[in-house]
């Protein structure tokens, strides 16, 4: 589900490849007495559905070696460029948001299985920082989690607890006495993000104002 915490809905999914070839009513067929124009049709037919079948399996072999080749595959952080990043959403099959470029160009990405799913963290380490670095730095967290609106609802009851409805539908959660990290969640989607700052309020003024985005 792509949606930005405060912004506006997700954009409708397509028809599918190939939706606008289906014609629609008043489309001229041939008469029916025409066998010769029928049979025209249905091989031509044939002759085009096994070109994009080729075009098909042609593209997914590619997409399968290549688009995700830069995704880290050994436990630990690794350094990704931005025009790696997408590949995430790939290789995670879901949203994956973070804090747009922040005048960087690579980015500490780490991806630790948890016992719902993956755990993506895209880390905006300052230049001349090494990957794996112990010092507190903007993170953004994309975790699969399920129920994940639910528990964001439940935790916005608690006693100090933050919360707020941001008019993309995310619902944001400082949770009391913990003012470096902010959560928020969209209602149907399983997905759980964090945003952290070592400075105290800034990780929910980073989701307030649009800043934290789908990659």
């Amino acid at each position: 589900m792509d949606q930005t915490a405060n912004g506006g809905d997700a954009p409708a999914a397509s028809s599918g490849p190939g939706a606008d070839l289906v014609p629609g009513r008043g489309a001229a067929w041939p008469a029916r007495g025409s066998r010769n124009v029928r049979w025209t049709a249905v091989a031509v037919a044939a002759v085009v559905a096994v070109g994009l079948l080729l075009v098909a399996v042609t593209w997914w072999q590619g997409r399968s070696t290549t688009d995700t080749a830069a995704v880290p595959t050994n436990p630990g952080p690794v350094v990704m460029a931005e025009a790696d990043l997408p590949q995430l959403v790939t290789f995670t099959g879901h949203t994956i948001y973070w804090a747009g470029d922040q005048g960087l160009d690579t980015y500490e990405v780490t991806i630790s299985p948890s016992t719902e799913g993956q755990q993506i963290y895209i880390r905006y380490l300052p230049k001349g920082v090494d990957a794996g670095s112990k010092d507190a730095y903007l993170t953004v967290g994309t975790y699969e989690k399920k129920n994940a609106y639910a528990g964001l609802e439940a935790a916005a009851k608690l006693s100090g607890a933050k919360s707020e409805k941001l008019a993309g539908g995310a619902l944001v959660v400082q949770p009391a006495g913990k003012t470096t990290s902010a959560y928020f969640g969209f209602q149907g989607a399983d997905l759980l993000m964090e945003v952290y700052d070592p400075t105290p309020g800034k990780a929910l003024q980073l989701i307030q104002s649009g800043t934290i985005q789908p990659l």
